[in-house]
């Protein structure tokens, strides 16, 4: 009964939306319009002001889109616009006169020119900012970048505001784990470390910004206890046939190469595109661990490990789609996308054991084939209703990601004094999984009471399938390991409904409100053990933002949401995950979601200098425990529900330009956590008051050079029981354009000095665990990439397919 109560609930929230909203009329007017430069690129993140004509006092303000289109609600009366753009001469507008026969005024395209500086007679352009802060989101502009070019999108994420990625891949913003990652507005459908190596396959030539959004409205899932972050890929716009091919070559220990192609046709109603790409991957771990064990005798057992891995990754990518315009009011697209990925990695590892007292030695030669695949397609329709912005969109998503293969282990013992090996084990496992997601979405925007409103529907289901078997090698002879083995099945449904309002207070505070409610249904069954795991839970999330525009030189923003974070799917199945014979990770089906209370404020000073200050606070925070056995000196990693997790972080975004030709971008963030838990009846707190700091400096040389030296620090910090020592690093980069711009030549060194290095420790009573690890980051290498192009500027389209689903899928 409770169940129908919270999706009659859920169902009411969206109804009562629709129905106020049949019967609004818009009270307010419209000042909408779009910026482009002089080759008709459009100019996104710009300054838009609108002044009262009568004493040319300021009114009200908004930031261009990724599109360079903005829309500004205003009361009836007259007014003009003052633009500003960094690299652009201001632009005044005559006036205009906003009243009920005229409730929209458009300005079409309004083109910005070049503020071009004269220095020792060389021309060189005014840089533009990397770092924008506007209302709920931070922007960093990546294109065009000499960093990027060569380099993967993963690489380029790293560098952001506040982002740090652990040695397992998992991306914490402000010190937070619990990260969403969109690609264009569309969930990545992707685990950790799926994400990460689609990440590292895709060229971050391909990106044109990364949105950071601390805490996201209504609108999108709640899933996601430390934000969103949105990576943007260049858009096309130009009528016709244009495009771009690319490749690039980069050394780290391994050979790495990447090559792309870009294609956009515009024709009439019809837009297309086709992106495909390859490249060679490589990373290398260079890794030591370190264990002590407390055996109930009072003896110990000691862990002294050295390791190298090597991996190599075949990735291939096809992004294909195409948009109609039915008409003026109504289009239709598909797209579809295709991520695969094989890979080959040796991972070696020394073991010195000591245990009570007797001195071991154990070689462990570890070999993962793995193919893996991602396909995902979309279906988009579009209604406006009108042209004063009333719409509705539908979004259907099908995907299907499927892994096979498995490893081999080869675990050689040595007694002290041996050169031959006492015994030699052989192990192997087949670890094939697949999972369907199925998900359709329904948004509504329009107008209340004078007032914009969003609200809509989303229905999603998933179910996925892993069956690990793991096997004990003896010649030519296999038998099953049931201990180890494991068939798990897991489908989950979730039904969501969101409305949200905005709108202005007064002429200086505007304002969003919103409440978002999902109904889960969840059931884990483990076929090999008999067990099920039934969950069905329901929530609600608000959302609140508000804008106050102080005065000329000072704007606040306040923002506070709920957000949640399920496990990840593989982290619910019990199955034993094998290292080596001391090591493993397993799976917990009792895991629970945690959740947050997460609030910010933003201020921006003098229109470019911004202060972050974030809070939150996370109840049954997921984090991994290594348990381990004193009996028979085994350790299990385990993901687990902790108590607690207090955040609290303070990021300022400070860009500065000493000269013309040269710009620093400066952020730094100050962060304190709190985790607490239990582990075998000891509670552990562990706390830590961290910093990060980045720098990134762009020097505009004559003849169209463009040099960039990057760097960045982390001090120690925490991560749930870990303790994780500081680190820092440099990069440097080089980047020359020829042919009128057309061709583009980079050259980059990343960790000059190969100091990101990764170091993290645990003592739970006495128990140590400790490792560090290098993951290859310091290599160098150049990119080339052409542009071509024929026809004239359209309108590229974006699409709003808002998914949770896969990142939390994977292997």
């Amino acid at each position: 009964m409770q169940t129908l109560k919270n999706m009659e609930t859920i169902l009411a929230l969206f109804t009562l939306t629709l129905f106020l909203t049949s019967f609004a009329q818009a009270q307010n007017g419209m000042i909408k319009g779009e910026l482009k430069d002089n080759q008709n690129a459009p100019l996104p993140y710009s300054n838009v002001a609108v002044y009262q004509s009568s004493d040319s006092s300021l009114l009200t303000g908004s930031i261009t889109d990724a599109e360079g289109k903005f829309k500004i609600n205003v009361k009836y009366g007259d007014y003009y616009l003052k633009i500003s753009a960094v690299g652009f001469r201001t632009y005044l507008s005559k006036s205009i006169t906003v009243n009920s026969n005229n409730p929209t005024v458009d300005f079409n395209t309004i083109k910005l020119q070049e503020d071009i500086q004269v220095m020792d007679a060389v021309e060189v352009q005014a840089l533009r900012p990397q770092v924008i802060v506007e209302a709920d989101k931070m922007v960093v502009s990546v294109e065009g970048t000499a960093m990027a070019a060569g380099t993967s999108a993963f690489e380029v994420l790293e560098k952001s505001p506040g982002v740090f990625i652990d040695q397992d891949g998992n991306i914490q913003l402000n010190g937070r784990q619990g990260v969403q990652i969109m690609i264009d507005g569309r969930r990545s459908y992707l685990s950790a470390t799926d994400l990460q190596n689609m990440l590292q396959g895709m060229s971050a030539d391909n990106i044109k910004n990364i949105e950071i959004i601390n805490n996201p409205s209504a609108k999108y899932d709640a899933e996601g206890n430390a934000g969103i972050i949105n990576i943007t890929l260049k858009k096309n716009n130009i009528q016709g046939i244009n495009g771009n091919v690319n490749a690039g070559y980069r050394y780290n220990e391994v050979h790495n190469y990447n090559a792309g192609v870009q294609l956009n046709h515009k024709k009439g109603d019809w837009n297309s595109f086709l992106n495909a790409d390859f490249s060679q991957r490589g990373r290398i771990r260079d890794a030591d661990f370190y264990r002590e064990i407390n055996q109930t005798d009072g003896t110990k057992t000691i862990f002294d490990q050295d390791a190298k891995e090597v991996v190599l990754r075949q990735v291939p990518a096809i992004r294909i789609g195409t948009d109609y315009d039915i008409n003026e009011m109504q289009s239709i697209g598909v797209m579809f996308n295709l991520y695969g990925q094989d890979r080959e990695g040796d991972f070696d590892i020394n073991s010195d054991l000591n245990q009570s007292g007797v001195d071991q030695y154990v070689e462990s030669a570890n070999n993962m084939s793995t193919r893996f695949m991602n396909t995902q397609g979309n279906f988009h329709y579009t209604q406006k209703l009108d042209t004063n912005g009333t719409k509705y969109s539908l979004d259907f998503n099908v995907v299907k990601l499927f892994n096979t293969g498995g490893a081999t282990f080869t675990n050689s013992y040595y007694v002290a004094g041996t050169e031959e090996p006492t015994s030699v084990e052989m192990l192997e496992n087949n670890n094939p999984y697949k999972y369907d997601i199925y998900s359709g979405q329904f948004d509504y925007e329009g107008k209340l009471w004078g007032q914009k409103i969003e609200s809509g529907l989303k229905a999603s289901q998933v179910t996925s399938d892993n069956d690990l078997e793991f096997y004990i090698v003896e010649g030519s002879d296999k038998s099953l390991d049931d201990n180890r083995s494991n068939h798990f099945i897991y489908t989950e449904q979730i039904m969501a409904a969101y409305t949200s309002f905005s709108g202005q207070l007064s002429e200086k505070v505007s304002y969003k409100a919103g409440l978002r409610a999902e109904q889960t249904f969840s059931l884990g069954k483990s076929l090999t053990l008999d067990t099920e795991t039934e969950r069905n839970y329901f929530n609600l999330f608000p959302s609140f933002f508000l804008q106050h525009n102080v005065g000329k030189n000072y704007q606040v923003n306040y923002n506070y949401s709920r957000r949640i974070d399920r496990p990840n799917y593989d982290n619910l199945n019990p199955f034993i995950l094998y290292l080596d014979p001391y090591t493993w990770a397993q799976g917990n089906p009792y895991l629970k979601p945690q959740m947050t209370h997460s609030m910010s404020i933003t201020q921006t000073f003098m229109r470019q200098f911004n202060l972050v200050l974030n809070y939150g606070y996370t109840t049954d925070f997921i984090a991994e425990i290594p348990l381990q056995n004193p009996e028979d000196g085994t350790t299990v990693f385990k993901q687990s529900n902790l108590e607690s997790q207090e955040n609290y972080s303070a990021t300022a975004v400070i860009p500065f330009q000493p000269a013309k030709w040269w710009s620093i971008n400066g952020n730094v963030t100050v962060f304190y956590q709190d985790f607490t838990t239990e582990v075998f009846n000891n509670r552990v707190e562990n706390e830590a008051t961290s910093a990060m700091v980045r720098a990134n400096n762009t020097f505009m040389l004559p003849k169209d050079f463009r040099v960039e030296l990057n760097g960045d620090y982390r001090s120690n910090t925490v991560w749930g029981v870990y303790e994780i020592k500081a680190q820092w690093g440099l990069d440097f980069g080089i980047k020359k354009s020829f042919m009128d711009k057309k061709l583009e030549a980079s050259v980059n060194f990343n960790d000059v000095f190969r100091t990101r290095r990764f170091q993290g420790s645990a003592n739970i009573n006495g128990n140590v665990n400790e490792l560090s690890q290098y993951f290859g980051q310091q290599s160098v290498g150049f990119s080339l990439r052409y542009r071509f192009s024929k026809g004239e500027e359209f309108k590229a389209r974006q699409r709003n397919t808002n998914l949770e689903e896969l990142n939390r899928a994977g292997g």
